[in-house]
């Protein structure tokens, strides 16, 4: 499977990855990595043990990764959740009603992405 392939499958930005890391072997590199990356169970672990702090450092992290690597559905997903999760002037979550559906949505954009680029690494 091609890089375009991917992208396409999980309506990612790969022209605007490319422009930043400049080889699709450096692309395919930093996919091997995110594969690793512990920052989605640490949002899961976060949420389920009700840390909304550390929880809206994971989904921020995650919206930096997805931002980075041209997952768009994660990077708007986990954006959403971090904004939602963001502490207000009293330290509480900005808008915590609007966090589960959220977080959904980032793990459905998380697993779509996982999934596409096992296929490809495989």
């Amino acid at each position: 499977m091609s890089l375009e392939s991917c992208y396409e499958q999980f309506g990612g930005d790969l022209e605007g990855v490319r422009g930043r890391l400049l080889t699709d072997d450096r692309i395919k590199k930093f996919m091997g990595i995110f594969i690793q990356d512990t920052s989605f169970q640490l949002l899961i672990d976060s949420w389920e043990s009700k840390d909304n702090a550390e929880a809206f450092r994971a989904a921020h992290t995650l919206k930096g990764i997805g931002r980075d690597l041209g997952f768009t559905p994660l990077c708007e997903a986990s954006s959403a959740l971090a904004d939602a999760l963001r502490p207000d002037e009293n330290g509480n979550p900005a808008n915590l009603e609007a966090a589960p559906a959220l977080l959904d949505q980032t793990k459905d954009a998380y697993e779509l992405i996982i999934g596409v680029i096992s296929a490809e690494l495989s």
